[in-house]
Order: structure tokens, then sequence, then C-alpha cells
């Protein structure tokens, strides 16, 4: 199965030696820094304070969000950023001196420019340009879950999952008070931040704040990790880590997890465990080989046949994992994180985007919940259950049927192919469940890019195969295939031909 991919490693590990590489051979394709015109910045995200200062980031600086109000759209998103998390003394500190700007607020930019499902542009973003848009930065370390106050015999506190409360009321009268939907996104650690909230934000609105309309739904983005034992040991294993971590942030979990998993509450942060309690609905959207999985695994850059079993292996792990989710986006790539991204719409799988399988779900979620609606307030009609009482009401509905037969004229029955109506073009079936067949990583044509790991410039595959120093007599051999038909062959039919050999 990764024999030919294996020779391919082994080729480049063998041409600059035995030593590490520090840059995976696969690499997604970042698109350039966009410059900001006169109208992009009026149509910026601006910054917000929350009302409620007591509410803090780690360092105890005040918490926020970025807000673009959209006064013709009831519709509302609200994106957690994501960034990983630090779980012990030593790991915060690491993170205070090095990733500073994700535990305090000091350096906030007035405006912010955030892409894909929150772009304003409608090419970039066809389903929710216009909808209000909320960015919540993460400056809490703790996956957005923790609910621990500021101390003086501590040097930092863990409040993000008293952020996302108090933001929501925040927004409630700037115009959430009168919206339809409400859409709870994020990704990374705030993809896990979206499953450990959602059912706690549809409480608070509908519970709480008696705001019934809302339809409250999550989307998470590239946070559905698995508990796996890592490929080596590590001084971090995402199990211990998770575990001392809740305990440091008194971390919050959905409550039916927690009374599922009574002696191990942590083993919620792990999206597979946590998505059957859930009461709320949730779209996963997911790369099977995701870049943050396969460093919690200790796995490395693939250079040996080992590895790249172990990674095989966790993408069949993940695809098992979607089993039983009725929602989910999970192509076969290498990558990590998609939702913000500029070029978000480009992946595809079955020829959908990402965004075109969330937004059917909308759809089909919407038509439920309003079915549900209707047959709640039929059963709630104020009949009288005596006998008397039913049989008025069937004389009734029996009368007026009399009644609108005697008045409706009677039609003449006409000849069907005079009055045949033209048909309809089908419309392409909506499906909100796409999940990769291929089980080989990069096998989906639409994967970020490839590109050179030394240089970082974009790379023909041919040349790609030949920088590995590799015999490409014996490729072509390996294929089936002449060497002139692979020095001529298309980018995309070479990739085909060898996901079929792997797969």
């Amino acid at each position: 199965m990764v024999s030919l991919w294996f020779s391919i490693c082994m080729a480049f590990r063998s041409s600059h030696g035995d030593q590490p590489i520090s840059t995976n051979i696969i690499q997604r394709f970042e698109s350039s820094g966009h410059n900001q015109t006169q109208e992009s910045s009026a149509k910026a995200l601006k910054k917000v304070f929350l009302s409620n200062r007591s509410i803090t980031c780690n360092d105890g600086s005040q918490a926020g969000f970025y807000l673009r109000r959209s006064h013709s759209s009831t519709k509302w998103i609200i994106f957690l950023e994501g960034g990983w998390y630090c779980y012990d003394a030593h790991s915060c500190r690491n993170r205070w001196l090095k990733q500073r700007h994700y535990m305090t607020s000091s350096k906030w930019p007035e405006t912010r420019d955030v892409g894909g499902i929150l772009s304003p542009n409608p090419k970039e973003n066809p389903f929710w340009f216009n909808a209000n848009h909320v960015f919540i930065p993460y400056c809490t370390s703790d996956s957005w879950s923790g609910t621990k106050p500021p101390s003086p015999r501590d040097m930092f506190s863990f409040m993000g999952s008293f952020v996302i409360r108090q933001v929501i009321r925040d927004v409630i009268p700037l115009g959430l008070e009168n919206s339809t939907d409400l859409l709870l996104t994020g990704s990374s650690a705030g993809g896990t931040g979206v499953m450990l909230n959602l059912d706690y934000v549809k409480e608070l609105l509908h519970d709480e704040l008696e705001l019934t309309q809302i339809n409250v739904r999550g989307v998470t983005d590239s946070g559905w990790f698995l508990d796996r034992t890592p490929y080596a040991p590590t001084t971090k294993p995402a199990v211990e880590a998770i575990r001392k971590g809740m305990e440091m942030w008194r971390g919050k979990v959905p409550r039916r997890c927690r009374e599922e998993y009574s002696n191990e509450p942590w083993r919620c942060y792990f999206g597979y465990r946590l998505y059957p309690t859930l009461k709320s609905e949730l779209f996963v959207v997911q790369w099977l080989f995701d870049e943050a999985q396969m460093d919690v695994d200790n796995v490395g850059a693939p250079v040996t046949k080992q590895q790249w079993d172990y990674i095989h292996k966790m993408g069949d792990s993940l695809r098992h994992s979607f089993e039983n989710v009725s929602a989910v986006f999970a192509p076969s790539c290498i990558s990590h994180s998609m939702l913000t991204k500029r070029d978000w719409q480009t992946v595809k799988i079955d020829d959908v985007s990402v965004g075109e399988a969330i937004h059917c779900w909308e759809l089909k979620t919407a038509r439920r919940r309003s079915k549900r609606l209707k047959n709640g307030a039929k059963r709630k009609r104020n009949y009288s259950f005596n006998g008397d009482g039913v049989a008025k009401a069937k004389r009734k509905r029996r009368n007026r049927k009399i009644q609108k037969n005697k008045i409706r004229p009677r039609k003449h029955k006409v000849s069907r192919s005079v009055h045949q109506k033209p048909r309809r073009s089908r419309k392409r079936r909506c499906v909100h469940r796409r999940l990769e067949r291929c089980s080989w990583p990069q096998c989906n044509h639409s994967c970020p890019r490839l590109h050179n790991p030394f240089t970082g410039e974009e790379m023909d595959f041919i040349e790609l195969l030949k920088s590995f120093g590799l015999d490409m007599n014996s490729v072509a051999d390996a294929l089936g295939i002449d060497l002139q038909t692979l020095n001529n062959m298309d980018h995309a039919d070479l990739l085909n031909l060898l996901t079929q050999q792997t797969s």
C-alpha cells in the first residue's frame, strides 16, 4: 500500500542525510496578504471590550471581541479563534514568552480583517457575506473552557467559557435579540471550544433569556482530536496535558458528557466522545490528516515506512470516528484549519465545497426545526378534550370542507399533452455528509498545493520527485507507463495514478 510513497520518502532521506526534516514534504498553499483598500477598511471588524470588566484574558487585561453589524440580516456568526493551550505553570510561562498575543489584549488593533466565513466579500463568502460577524480573539489558553478567575496566588486566570457567554450577552442589545439564526464557529482550539460551549449557549438564549426564536447551531473546524497512543514517547502527551489543563483551568464541559465520563471528564475535550452527548446541531469540518493531530501524536515529518503506516492509520481512525456524525466535511489532505482562509472554497469533495456543504446542512436543519415548531403549535390548540368538544370540532371541520367544495368551480378535464409543463432541469442533490472515500494523504486533487520544502516555491510534481533523487525509470515502471509518458503527464493525472497505486 505504501511502497511507492515509502520509496519517495527514503530517497528524500538518503539525499539529505538522516537528520529530521524540519518542514513537511507536503505544505499547504498560503495566499498572499491582501492590501487593504479604503472600502475594505470601512467593512473591517471593529474592536469592542466586554461590558463586564471582571472577565479577562490570562494576564488580567480586558477580554473582548470584534464586530461587523449587518442591519439587513437576521443571521449571526460568532467565531472562536484557535491557538492551542497551556496546561501547567511551565507551559504557560513558555507561552507567555513566545506566544504572548494568545494571553493578552494589550496589543489588539482597533480593527481586524478576517477572511473565509467572516469575509464581507460575496465572491469569497457567497452564503454568509451579509451576516452579522463576530470574531472573538483567543486570549485565555484554555480551549475556551476555563472558569478560573484571577487570584493573588496564581500568575494567570483562565476564563474562556465566561468570555463566550459575556459576548453573547453584550451582542443581544446590538441586534442578536431580533435575530433568527446563530452559528457558533471556530477553528483548532476554537473548534474544540464550539463543541464544549454550544449547548450552554443554546441554554443561555432559549432558557435563561427566552429568545427561543433563535436557531442555535455550531460548526467546528479542525478541533476534532483523537486520544490515541503517540507514535513516539513525548514529554507532553495530549491526554496528560488535557487532564492537567482541565484541573488548572477549572474547565467546564457539557453536563451530559460529564455524566457520561464522570470519572474522566477530560475525555469530553475529544470530539468523538463529546459528540454523542450534544443536544445541539453540529457540523464537523476536519482534515483527515490534520497537522495538529500529527503533532499531538509526535509522528514528525514522515521519512520511514513505520511513520507512513502510522499516519495512514490515523486517517482511517479519524474516518471511523465520523461513522455516526450526520454532518461532516472531511477531505483527505494534510493541513490544519479551513474556515477563515481566503481560499477556503477551493478544496472540494465530489465537486462540493465546504461552504456549499454547510449551507445545505443549514437549510435542512432549518426545515426540520420549522416542522417541529409547527407540529408543536398544532398540539397546543385549545380544543376541549371531553366528548362533546371533540365532536363539535369534527363537525366544524366537516362543514368547512363541504362549503369549500360547494363554491369551488368544477374544472373541465383537458388533454395532458396540451398543458404539459416543461420539465425543469434537475438540481444537484443537497448532501451535507462529505467524507473522502480515498484513504491516502493528498489523494484529493483540490488539496492545498505542493511546495518545495527548501525553497518554498510551488513545484511541478515531476520536479518534486526528481528533487528527491529518485530514478524516474523505476517510478515509471512502478506505475506501468513509459518514461516519456511520465515526463509529459499532467499533475492531476499523475496524482491520480499514484493514489490508485497506493490505495
